[in-house]
């Protein structure tokens, strides 16, 4: 199977998350590739990761930026905020975006949560009707796989009310 490369000279780029280590590098490694085009980072700068380090990375996008043929635009707004979302898009009309943005510790970002787990977690178990009892140690798909995640993930977190629908 032959990789597509897909050309990101000239484009609109929206990169959400950008002051964090991944987005940061990202933007850099575009800056210093392309020779034409448009990054707009966008993120809410919160406090929840020291703000000198998200500082330090935006400065560094800054002084990259000054050699760069690309336009670089830094926005200070969150993703949830769908007013400012819905401008962006119509002002930039953006060609790629790359969603890097995300609210660390999940504590932080809700108080309630509420997944559908799968009988795709039981995998080839030939008893039935399943239980949830049942061993689920072997799914088979990638489907199965992270509704078992999501399984055991809900287990370990006791800071916030989880509500597990099984189906």
């Amino acid at each position: 199977m032959s990789k597509k490369r897909i050309e990101l000279n000239e484009k609109t780029i929206l990169v959400t998350g950008s002051p964090g280590f991944i987005g940061a590098n990202l933007v850099v490694r575009l800056l210093g590739e392309l020779s034409s085009g448009t990054i707009v980072s966008l993120d809410n700068m919160n406090a929840y990761y020291a703000q000198d380090l998200k500082e330090y990375r935006l400065h560094w996008i800054e002084k990259k930026a000054e050699t760069s043929g690309v336009k670089h635009i830094f926005i200070k707004g969150s993703v949830s905020d769908r007013m400012l979302i819905d401008e962006l898009f119509k002002e930039y009309q953006f060609d790629i975006v790359v969603h890097l943005a995300a609210q660390a510790s999940v504590r932080y970002s809700i108080a309630h949560l509420l997944y559908a787990s799968s009988s795709s977690v039981y995998g080839g178990n030939k008893k039935i009707p399943f239980s949830t009892d049942d061993k689920v140690d072997a799914p088979i798909s990638l489907y199965a796989a992270t509704k078992k995640v999501m399984n055991c993930w809900h287990m370990h977190i006791q800071s916030f009310m989880i509500f597990r629908l099984q189906v």
